[in-house]
């Protein structure tokens, strides 16, 4: 009898009652970072939201706020990097945000527009096809913020407005 009773209540007091329902978060896919917009890009139906604030933390909540949702950055696969300070920006996601550390990085002027233009799974691939053929440095978050603080001034790759993979020259 005792048996029945310690199975029945393991089936009852299990599972994830005190966890957040997926259907209740939003999750970030890329993430534009400017002077002062952070602009996300999300999976569901590839939504675009701007914000602007003083912080990554305070543009995070903005962005919970407008939402009605709390935010999830672990799945995150693009940062665009406008005028920012790069190092910071890639360090604060890596260490606070929890991105993965595969998420690439790339330079671009105006990333709302390039995230309104083109779709963020697009461009990935874009920067994945590039670096399997050798047109641009690898450019995972990782490997750029390593980059940065060796001083090896590798460019990142630049993304034109209509997120498109720009040539240096």
């Amino acid at each position: 009898m005792k048996k029945i009773i310690l199975a029945v209540m393991c089936i009852f007091l299990t599972g994830c009652s005190t966890g957040t329902d997926v259907n209740e978060m939003a999750y970030v896919r890329a993430v534009a970072v400017d002077s002062v917009n952070v602009t996300f890009a999300f999976y569901l139906d590839e939504q675009i939201l701007s914000v602007s604030a003083d912080s990554m933390d305070k543009a995070k909540s903005a962005a919970e706020l407008s939402l009605g949702k709390k935010i999830f950055t672990g799945h995150t696969e693009l940062v665009i990097l406008g005028e920012c300070n790069e190092r910071e920006v890639l360090d604060y996601l890596l260490s606070q945000w929890k991105v993965p550390p595969a998420c690439k990085a790339a330079k671009g002027e105006n990333g709302r527009k390039i995230l309104n233009s083109r779709k963020a799974e697009d461009i990935v691939g874009i920067l994945e096809m590039a670096e399997e053929k050798n047109t641009t440095e690898k450019c995972d978050i990782v490997t750029v913020l390593g980059q940065i603080l060796n001083e090896k001034n590798e460019d990142l790759p630049l993304l034109t407005e209509e997120g498109q993979l720009q040539n240096r020259q």
